[in-house]
């Protein structure tokens, strides 16, 4: 597992200001760490951070640097999913690094850890952690995975969410996954998800109750649930309805009941106010909460 000392900072998704740039570079300077930030970071492009090919070169550089301990996306949005065929054919480098984002990280974890077999860790952005949008408990528990390594992380407590689930004490498996609208997109790709036997996590921000069910009905319609093991849903925040209710608890729990899978909760992994970390592509035993009554999710 690698170290936390030297970070490439990498913008393949939404443009962001030099200031912000800097204060992510300043705070994790502060913290003692080496930063790689490309000079040509920004530039002009109708939707992100810059052009399809230099966001692309950018992110191949960090993933070739030898030096590199830790590759971490400054920020989400949208990009990376114009970007993960290109990178199929090169060559996997010698060296493994260890990516942190979420959001639309998720194509590059998919990409990491189906074709290269690296682990990467689900978790906030650069910009997020620099800005101190998530709570202290995330924080540290993002800077202590990273620095310590996946044997010294401790798994969350699961909640069960549908009758299957409620006959678990606990879950064992390799966990992949991310936002539900990224990996949709990977449906019909040259780097669409295997759920083989894994556990899959999902979360989303700023989707309304149909939006997310007519993910999860086009998910299972392709099929691309009839091998996973589990499905653990994180924090589903905003897309409320114009009289400021959500539907998305709803759909998720009629989903969970109508489907022959264990499925759970794991509030404070996702777009709000907490984000803990999750190992992705490693082995992981949860504990699954001993109170068997059905949860609806929050």
């Amino acid at each position: 597992m690698p170290s936390l000392n030297h970070i490439h900072l990498i913008a393949p998704s939404y443009p962001l200001t030099e200031q912000a740039i800097e204060l992510t570079k300043s705070y994790f300077e502060n913290l003692g760490m080496r930063i790689t930030v490309p000079p040509n970071l920004l530039g002009e492009d109708l939707l992100c951070a810059n052009k399809d090919e230099i966001r692309l070169a950018h992110l191949k550089h960090a993933l070739n640097d030898s030096s590199a301990d830790v590759i971490w996306l400054l920020q989400g949005g949208y990009g990376l999913t114009r970007l993960i065929h290109k990178l199929l054919p090169m060559e996997k480098p010698r060296r493994e690094k260890l990516f942190i984002g979420c959001s639309d990280g998720t194509a590059l974890h998919v990409f990491l850890n189906q074709f290269w077999n690296w682990q990467t860790l689900h978790g906030p952005s650069a910009l997020t952690i620099a800005k101190q949008k998530v709570g202290i408990q995330t924080i540290e528990a993002v800077l202590h995975t990273a620095r310590k390594g996946f044997s010294h992380y401790t798994p969350p407590t699961l909640k069960p969410f549908n009758a299957r689930s409620r006959e678990i004490f606990s879950l064992s498996g390799t966990l992949v996954g991310g936002n539900l609208c990224i990996l949709q997109c990977s449906v019909g790709t040259d780097w669409q998800l295997n759920l083989s036997d894994k556990i899959l996590f999902l979360e989303d921000v700023d989707e309304r109750g149909y939006g997310v069910d007519r993910m999860l009905a086009h998910l299972q319609q392709a099929n691309m649930f009839d091998d996973a093991k589990a499905i653990i849903f994180g924090d589903f925040v905003g897309g409320n309805e114009p009289d400021g209710a959500s539907l998305v608890p709803s759909v998720i729990q009629r989903f969970a009941e109508n489907i022959p899978l264990p499925v759970f909760s794991l509030p404070g992994c996702g777009h709000g106010d907490e984000n803990f970390p999750l190992p992705f592509n490693i082995q992981l035993k949860f504990d699954v909460e001993a109170n068997r009554k059905l949860k609806i999710l929050t």
